[in-house]
Formats: structure tokens, sequence, C-alpha cells
């Protein structure tokens, strides 16, 4: 487990819940998700794991503020821009947040393990998050219970597929490149039996991008048409 020292931390006073939350991702993005604790924060700070108990709570609290120094930096504007059309704001959403999770996986992990009515439990950038899909599918003229059904799978499907995704890395930044893994998964499928499973082996190409961005925005596409058909 990581105890490097997070840099700004040694002034006077206790630290602020910004670094706290520095700290805990920097432990999360070194040796993963499970490393996370409020001694492991302390030792990283130099502080007592009484000092980042009281600024941000238990475990629980320490992984809302990790998931949300992340979040923070998705790009919402597109959301609430009514000169983007909503499938395109949507969309541009979706690619910040791969983008973001990809740049720390093991988040991903962490968001995957807490409840699905939000990103986060209830951090306030979630919360901000999903305020912003209603907007959004309200602009795109939804009706309301679609709207509700439509922000849930929007998550579902954009943090289903990056989990996917990081599953076929060693899960720790900087993840390999998409034409890298690609590369990895048109390797792994030489060797597919075309007698036993003839169309899957017939789309060897295919499965082999299935992790890329093309494949990422053709799925969520597909669904915010399938939305407006329901």
């Amino acid at each position: 487990m990581s105890e490097v020292k997070t840099p700004g931390t040694d002034v006077g006073g206790p630290p602020a819940e910004h670094q706290i939350a520095a700290a805990a991702l920097g432990i999360v993005d070194e040796d993963g998700a499970g490393a996370l604790s409020v001694g492991a924060v302390a030792r990283r700070l130099g502080v007592d794991a009484d000092v980042v108990h009281a600024r941000v709570g238990g475990l629980d609290g320490l992984e809302r503020a990790v998931i949300e120094n992340v979040l923070s930096s998705v790009s919402l504007g597109p959301l609430t821009d009514d000169g983007v059309e909503w499938t395109a704001a949507v969309i541009q959403f979706a690619l910040s947040m791969r983008g973001r999770l990809f740049d720390h996986p093991a988040v991903a992990e962490l968001i995957m393990s807490g409840p699905m009515d939000s990103p986060s439990a209830d951090g306030p950038v979630a919360r901000d998050m999903t305020e912003a899909l209603f907007v959004c599918l309200a602009r795109g003229g939804l009706q309301a219970p679609i709207r509700a059904h439509g922000v849930y799978a929007v998550f579902v499907y954009v943090l289903g597929s990056i989990a996917l995704d990081v599953a076929e890395t060693d899960g720790k930044p900087p993840l390999p490149g998409e034409s890298e893994r690609i590369a990895a998964r048109r390797a792994a499928l030489r060797d597919l039996d075309p007698t036993r499973w003839p169309r899957t082996a017939a789309h060897r190409e295919e499965i082999a991008a299935w992790t890329s961005v093309d494949q990422f925005v053709w799925g969520l596409r597909v669904l915010l048409v399938g939305m407006t058909a329901t």
C-alpha cells in the first residue's frame, strides 16, 4: 500500500477535504479500490486517522470523496446547453465521463459497488449530474416517466461499458490505448473454433473493437433513439 506523502499537506492545520480526496484518489490509482482506508489516507497525509475521520467520516465518506473528486471534472455543459442537440449532448457527456474514469479506472469499481440511484449515493456532484441529464432529456421532448427510466438507462450503459472495458486491463492507470486493447482482443479471438461458433467467428473484427469509442457511441445512440420510440 502506498504511503507517499501528498504534496502541500505539511502546512500547519488539518488537511482540507479536497486534500483528503486527492490523497485517497492517489491510493486508489496506485493500489486499487481495496487499498483505500482511513488509516491509509492518514499515513499518506502524515496525520492521525482521527483527523481524516473527523473530516469525511469512515470508508463510505472517503469513497464518496474520491468519486466526487473524479466526477467533478466531467463536463455537464452540453446537457443544459439549448444549442446542443439533446442526443449529441448526452454522447458528449458520456464520453467525458468515460475519459475521466479511464484516467482513474479503480474509481469505476467504487461507483459500481455503490447504490445505483445516482453514480454516488448522495454526493452533490453526482446529484448535479443526474439533474443535468433530466434537463437534457426534457429538452429532447421525452415524457416525464420516460425521462426517469432514461436517466437510469444512460448511467447503466455508461458505467457498464466502462466496467467491461476496464475488466480487460490490469485496472491501473494509464490504461492501454484503444488500438492496443483492440489488438489484444483480436489476438484472443484468433483461436476461436469456427465450426462450433461460426457466427461469432464471422465477426471477429467487430468483436475485437467492442471496447472502442465507435462501439461506445453506437450503443449509446441506439439507446437514446430507442427512448423516443417508447
